[in-house]
C-alpha cells in the first residue's frame, strides 16, 4: 500500500478537485554517487531515482500521469490523447499506463532524429495498441494535431494531455516528488543540497520542483538545464506555469506563503539540436557507465550531465533529478484494463 501523499496532507482539499491514480512507487529512492562526485569535482552528488518510479515503466512522466489520468477518469474519459517527438517518453508512458487503465490512447508524433528512444517507440507503440500519426515533416503537424486532438472516440472527444505535461495538473505530481526530497532532508537521510539539477523541456518538472520546495519552506536553488529549442521554453515560462499551479492549489484551500529560491537557467548544453548527441554528452555517459549503474540517453540525461563535466557546479552539494526510465515497458506483460 502506498504511503499518504505528502501534497494531499499539505493541501487536504486538493483531492476534491483531482483524485490521482496510483502509478508511482513512492517515495522514489535517493542514491549517493561518490565516484561521480569525485570525477566531476562536486562536494556531494545524489541522484533522485525517478527512473525507478514504476517497475512497469519509470521516469518523471509517470508522476504527471497520476493526476492527468485521475482527472480523465473522473470526467468519464475512455480515450486520452497527447503529442510529442517520435521518441517522446510522455507518449510511451501514456500508451503504457493507458493500457493498464483500460483507456484508448492516441498520439501525434513529431519529427526527431533516430535515437534509441525513437526506434523504441516505433516498436512498442503498436504493441501497446496506441493509435498514432507520425509526421515526417513539421509542415504536417497542424493537420495531424487536429485529427488526434479533436476526432471523437466512441462519440467523445479524447482527454487531452499537453506536450511535455505543460499544465498545472501535470505539475502536481512533481510537487509530490519535491516534498519527498524535503522529507528526506528533514529525517536526516539527505544533507540539504546547494542545487537540484533537472533536465528541462517544457518546464513541468522544473516548475514543480521550484514550487514544491517553496511551499515546504526549503528554497533550494533549481538549476534548469535547457534541452529543447528556446522558442518553446524559458525561465519566464517555467515561472508562469508554477504560478498557475499555485492558483489551482489556492482554489483547493492552500493558504501558505511559498518561499521561492533561486533559479539558474542554463542554455549552453542543448547543442547541436534536440535529441542529438555531442562529445560532452558521450563522455558524461561513459563516466556514468564506469562509475555507476543508472541509464542515460542523449536527448536529456547525458547532455545535462555534461554540465557537471564542465565543472559549472564544482565544489557544491548537488542533487540530480533523474527523469529517465530504468526499464523499457514490455507489452507482453501489460494487460488491458487492470489498474496498477
Amino acid at each position: 500500500m502506498s504511503p499518504p501523499r505528502l501534497l494531499s496532507t499539505m493541501v487536504p482539499g486538493l483531492e476534491s478537485l483531482i483524485r490521482p491514480v496510483d502509478l508511482v512507487v513512492r517515495p522514489t529512492p535517493l542514491t549517493q554517487e561518490k565516484s561521480l562526485a569525485e570525477r566531476w569535482d562536486l562536494q556531494e552528488l545524489w541522484i533522485k531515482r525517478d527512473d525507478l518510479s514504476s517497475p512497469v515503466y519509470g521516469g518523471s512522466k509517470v508522476r504527471n500521469l497520476e493526476y492527468f489520468f485521475g482527472d480523465a477518469l473522473a470526467k468519464g474519459a475512455d480515450c486520452v490523447a497527447t503529442m510529442g517527438p517520435l521518441g517522446s517518453h510522455q507518449v510511451l508512458a501514456t500508451a503504457t499506463f493507458g493500457r493498464l487503465h483500460g483507456l484508448h490512447t492516441r498520439a501525434l508524433l513529431t519529427p526527431q532524429p533516430n535515437v534509441h528512444e525513437a526506434a523504441l517507440n516505433q516498436r512498442l507503440l503498436p504493441s501497446l495498441n496506441m493509435e498514432f500519426i507520425r509526421c515526417e515533416r513539421f509542415i504536417d503537424v497542424p493537420l495531424g494535431f487536429l485529427r488526434i486532438r479533436y476526432r471523437r472516440h466512441q462519440d467523445k472527444r479524447p482527454y487531452w494531455i499537453p506536450p511535455g505535461s505543460h499544465h498545472p495538473i501535470g505539475v502536481l505530481g512533481v510537487i509530490e516528488g519535491a516534498l519527498e526530497i524535503v522529507a528526506s532532508i528533514r529525517n536526516g537521510e539527505l544533507r540539504q543540497p546547494d542545487d537540484i539539477v533537472v533536465p528541462t523541456g517544457t518546464c513541468a518538472t522544473a516548475a514543480g520542483l521550484w514550487l514544491g520546495l517553496a511551499m515546504a519552506d526549503m528554497p533550494i536553488r533549481i538549476v534548469a538545464v535547457r534541452m529543447v529549442p528556446m522558442m518553446i521554453t524559458g525561465i519566464s515560462k517555467m515561472k508562469k506555469l508554477a504560478m498557475k499551479t499555485l492558483e489551482m492549489l489556492r482554489r483547493a484551500g492552500y493558504r501558505g506563503q511559498p518561499k521561492f529560491g533561486e533559479i539558474l537557467w542554463i542554455d549552453e548544453f542543448a547543442a547541436p539540436g534536440y535529441g542529438q548527441t555531442n562529445a560532452g554528452a558521450e563522455q558524461a555517459a561513459r563516466d556514468v557507465a564506469e562509475c555507476s549503474d543508472f541509464r542515460t540517453e542523449t536527448t536529456y540525461i547525458a547532455k545535462t550531465l555534461a554540465m557537471f563535466r564542465a565543472k559549472n557546479l564544482a565544489g557544491r552539494r548537488v542533487l540530480f533529478w533523474n527523469t529517465y526510465s530504468a526499464v523499457d515497458p514490455d507489452p507482453e506483460t501489460i494487460p488491458f484494463g487492470v489498474s496498477v
